[in-house]
């Protein structure tokens, strides 16, 4: 009888998934866009976490985003009004928010926000900085945040405006079907939203000047992961739809905080499922070596919790070599994740494998049974941060988190 109750609730789970939308309606400061929102808040990436267990890295930039809103002026000054509980520190997914790496979001950053118009729910994303998402140093770092507030943003407003809102699903699965795994990857996505907003973006009224500078850094550094941003808040808003399914054993977010991964199931409500962070395997850029890497940190992970990134990196072949593997060893865990997963997806499709859909919805119960985790795409911070990131790879998620999910599941529902 209750094998039946789940089964229906899968199913319910994942056709919400699969019929979600993402649209980006629009870009303002945190305080405006996320409902309880304080100026005295942070929130950072993955599970929530005490101040004095948080990765050195996921600190610093926590006290670059108190020092950016003008709160404290040293480091020191930022530790204290933590530790005195002056300024809060909590987890995103408490806000609805995510963000890369550290994280870390304050209440003057931007955040871009998705709305899914077919079941009411609502997301938001900041996008990825070296200061709040590597902690970069902030004298370094203080400068791309500030081109991000004072000219990045006001011009994506006025685009959005202009453009009426852009469909992220829609963006994603074009990006999906040209070569990007859509967690590590985003050179085609770009390329597509490029094309999107062209029209749209000549008819603000920003002088050349400004939209030129704007053009620069979609071509630099921060725009090679600019999109990335879009699959963070767009995968949120569409996993959101399954929560609170009675009976529902499918996983609706992942996240890290550098010390612990962490799982949401949909009957399990908001609760948090936890296990170590895992160990990044891959390459570090020239000059760094494995002791200097962080764990595995993010909430990016939520793109496996939608069955792209590391689930979908056979859709990328120069992705997979990028990370260190294979494509025939892509695909082969791209087959694995969908004997644990519910359904395929008609939309994600993926060209290398006969254009078979990516598996939609992780089950608890089948990565337990058949002993197989997600696989998670990621870059590396440096453990003791002062740079921006500093090499890429793949990290495997705790079966342990899986296990305390099925535990907690038994004990309500059995």
């Amino acid at each position: 009888m209750l094998g039946s109750e789940i089964d229906e609730a899968n199913r319910k789970a994942v056709d919400r998934v699969i019929s979600a939308e993402a649209v980006l309606v629009d870009i303002m400061p945190a305080r405006k866009a996320i409902p309880g929102f304080k100026d005295n808040l942070i929130t950072h990436a993955g599970p929530p976490i005490s101040w004095e267990r948080m990765l050195k890295v996921q600190k610093m930039a926590v006290i670059n985003a108190i020092r950016s809103e003008g709160l404290a002026d040293t480091p020191q000054q930022a530790d204290m009004l933590v530790s005195r509980k002056e300024v809060l520190v909590e987890s995103n997914h408490n806000y609805g928010n995510v963000s890369g790496m550290c994280g870390v979001t304050s209440a003057s950053n931007p955040v871009f926000v998705f709305k899914d118009k077919v079941y009411g729910n609502a997301s938001t994303d900041w996008m990825q900085t070296d200061m709040t998402s590597f902690g970069d140093s902030y004298e370094r770092g203080i400068k791309e945040v500030e081109f991000v507030r004072e000219t990045l943003a006001p011009v994506m407003a006025a685009t959005i405006k202009q453009a009426g809102g852009f469909n992220v699903k829609e963006l994603l699965a074009k990006g999906l079907q040209m070569g990007d795994e859509l967690h590590g990857s985003f050179d085609a996505t770009r390329g597509v939203f490029m094309n999107w907003i062209l029209p749209h973006i000549v008819r603000t009224d920003f002088p050349k000047e400004t939209l030129g500078k704007v053009g620069d850094y979609f071509m630099g550094n921060g725009g090679r992961w600019f999109c990335g941003n879009f699959m963070m808040g767009g995968c949120k808003v569409m996993m959101d739809a399954a929560k609170g399914i009675k009976y529902s054993t499918v996983v609706t977010a992942m996240a890290r905080n550098g010390v612990e991964f962490g799982i949401k199931v949909s009957a399990l409500g908001d609760r948090w499922f936890t296990g170590p962070t895992g160990e990044i395997k891959g390459f570090l850029f020239p000059g760094f070596t494995a002791t200097d890497g962080a764990p595995d940190i993010g909430d990016s992970a939520i793109s496996e919790s939608r069955g792209f990134g590391g689930t979908a990196l056979s859709a990328s072949p120069s992705q997979a070599r990028l990370f260190g593997g294979a494509l025939q060893e892509a695909v082969q865990h791209t087959r694995a994740m969908r004997k644990v997963s519910i359904i395929e997806d008609p939309l994600f499709r993926i060209p290398y494998m006969d254009f078979v859909g990516v598996p939609v919805g992780i089950d608890i119960r089948k990565v337990v049974e058949m002993n197989t985790v997600p696989r998670i795409d990621t870059g590396i911070a440096h453990k003791d941060g002062g740079h921006g990131i500093i090499g890429t790879g793949i990290a495997d998620a705790p079966m342990e988190a899986f296990k305390r999910a099925i535990m907690a599941f038994a004990a309500e529902y059995a």
